[in-house]
């Protein structure tokens, strides 16, 4: 057992402070002969009430964010001031830190980074707090995901300071590698773009801006800007813009949609075009590996829940067919026919 004088009054502050912070907030406050209590059962120190309030003084009259409640009482006569309920005034409630821990899981980080990152983000609050997602899971990305910090900083300083930006713009090919979007005489292409926003929606970051020699607003994969360079050229602000594009919100130009299928998992093969190969890249990871490949066309196989790609071709149509398992393929072709009977084609 360490008693005050062992170790002096710089140890016992830093226990109180050790308590208050693990042990107290604002819902949660602790008496003075609570926190002696915590001082003696935690760290196997002895503090007497009175140089626990005269600490508790201290620390408050420095700045630190401990609070307490003060009730008036008469002593000999007159009116003082007597502390009551001491608390840690945390940064972060614990609404705010569920409301951070909610954003992890609504990510598409790995599963252990979430768990990982939410267990750091518990310890800024007291050791009773619970977030309530112990048997939670999100799901993670189905491609790694890659730190872009470098390229939204330069955007973002672009936008500031309202320049332009060039860049090469890219895809993905049938090697299953990135390429630089090319010109009709077969070079590789470069973009001078205005930027106007950077958008995050569904793990992704978009680039909003006016492509040089377009009056409209096009939106970039961040992710597929390549060689980025800040120029000393002005950007055309969007009031510049000849079009209806100069009136509309930034936030309209993009609309987050996704969805969540269930079911197992099957191996199944599809046929697309070429020119679909970044969002297949994109939006089935290493799920897929390609087949064949001829000048038009890429089949791919994929492991995945049939509902999903059943989905996933239907919105890519035309362009996209499944070839296998044959169910699937009965589905998506009644579902294709349904279609047609409902705009009135056949």
């Amino acid at each position: 057992m360490t008693t005050i004088s062992d170790s002096g009054s710089k140890m016992s502050i830093v226990r109180i402070i050790q308590v208050l912070l693990r042990e107290s907030d604002k819902d949660h406050p602790l008496t003075q002969q609570e926190i002696m209590n915590h001082v003696e059962a935690t760290y196997g120190m002895t503090v007497s009430r009175k140089s626990i309030g005269r600490n508790l003084s201290r620390l408050r009259e420095a700045g630190i964010p401990v609070k307490c409640r003060e009730v008036p009482r008469m002593v000999n006569g007159k009116e003082t001031r007597l502390s009551l309920d001491w608390y840690w005034d945390h940064v972060l409630s614990s609404d705010d830190l569920k409301c951070l821990i909610d954003l992890l899981y609504f990510s598409h980080l790995p599963a252990q980074q979430i768990k990982q990152l939410a267990e750091k983000l518990k310890k800024l609050q007291i050791c009773t707090f619970e977030d309530g997602k112990g048997c939670v899971k999100n799901l993670p990305a189905p491609s790694k995901v890659v730190d872009y910090e470098p390229l939204l900083a330069m955007v973002s300083e672009a936008i500031r300071e309202k320049k332009r930006l060039r860049f090469f713009y890219d895809h993905y090919e049938a090697d299953g590698k990135k390429h630089h979007n090319y010109t009709p005489s077969g070079e590789d292409k470069r973009y001078e773009v205005s930027p106007y926003q950077l958008i995050a929606s569904d793990g992704r970051y978009y680039l909003l801006g006016n492509q040089e020699g377009s009056e409209e607003i096009s939106a970039f994969y961040v992710e597929m800007i390549a060689s980025l360079e800040i120029l000393e050229a002005p950007a055309r602000l969007q009031k510049q813009l000849e079009s209806q594009a100069k009136e509309e919100k930034l936030s309209d130009f993009l609309m987050a949609y996704q969805g969540v299928h269930a079911g197992g998992l099957e191996t199944c093969t599809f046929e697309a075009d070429r020119r679909l190969m970044s969002d297949i890249v994109l939006d089935f990871g290493k799920a897929a590996h390609l087949v064949s490949a001829s000048q038009d066309k890429v089949v791919v196989e994929v492991v995945v829940q049939t509902d999903a790609l059943k989905a996933w071709t239907l919105k890519k149509a035309p362009a996209a067919k499944i070839l296998s398992p044959a169910y699937l393929v009965k589905e998506v072709r009644e579902a294709a026919q349904e279609l047609a009977r409902l705009y009135g084609i056949v």
